[in-house]
């Protein structure tokens, strides 16, 4: 049955809206929404800001989004930066770019080509992450989790990001866990595979674990 409380929108240049419930949303320019934000989908070609929460079914970006309460999502794609003052809740993510969350961030599956800092936890069923910039999270966890560092890092480093295409975390945890040019206190999984340019504290493995020769672990345990 059809939502008649929902209608589209589509903007055009600098211009400001309230917020509300939507269906469709259509945005090209630099756009600006005071309130909450309730829509199907939204598409956004250039820059918007929802100066509250932000929840929709799907979010096509190309350009950069920002929002300053939280975000809820089913499916993002597109390419640029998307940053949220709190916690973020996305089911299934293809995205290049930048990736910010000052709070929690939880997932079904993230595959970004990119670089990405999320304050506390990053969870995922699956995360694969090819680094363009700098990675950083305090916590990661999920069932396969794959970082690794593009071949393209020094071009898109001139173009796009500052620092090194290096993760650092505090603490990863997954059935699969593998990893290059990581910086990490504790690694627990099942399958563990440590990779060029990492630096780990402590591993903690159950079935297997692979360290590669350019790699430094401290410490490894079978449980």
């Amino acid at each position: 049955m059809a939502d008649n409380t929902r209608r589209d929108m589509k903007m055009l240049g600098e211009t400001t809206s309230v917020g509300g419930r939507y269906r469709n949303i259509k945005l090209t320019g630099e756009s600006i929404f005071n309130g909450d934000v309730d829509c199907i989908k939204l598409y956004n070609t250039g820059e918007v800001k929802v100066m509250g929460n932000l929840k929709t079914e799907e979010l096509k970006i190309t350009g950069e989004c920002e929002v300053q309460g939280q975000l809820e999502a089913l499916v993002v794609r597109g390419r640029g930066e998307v940053k949220v003052s709190s916690g973020v809740r996305m089911e299934n993510v293809k995205f290049t770019g930048n990736l910010d969350a000052k709070g929690d961030c939880e997932a079904g599956s993230i595959e970004l080509a990119g670089a990405f800092n999320v304050s506390g936890l990053l969870s995922a069923d699956g995360l694969y992450v090819k680094m363009f910039g700098p990675c950083m999270a305090r916590e990661i966890g999920g069932t396969t989790l794959r970082v690794k560092r593009s071949k393209a890092t020094k071009l898109l480093n001139f173009f796009m990001f500052k620092g090194d295409s290096n993760l650092n975390a505090e603490q990863i945890e997954g059935d699969v866990v593998e990893l290059e040019h990581t910086n990490a206190a504790i690694v627990r999984g099942n399958r563990v595979i440590i990779g060029q340019g990492c630096q780990i504290g402590r591993v903690e493995y159950r079935d297997s674990l692979d360290i590669h020769k350019s790699a430094n672990v401290k410490d490894s345990i079978k449980r």
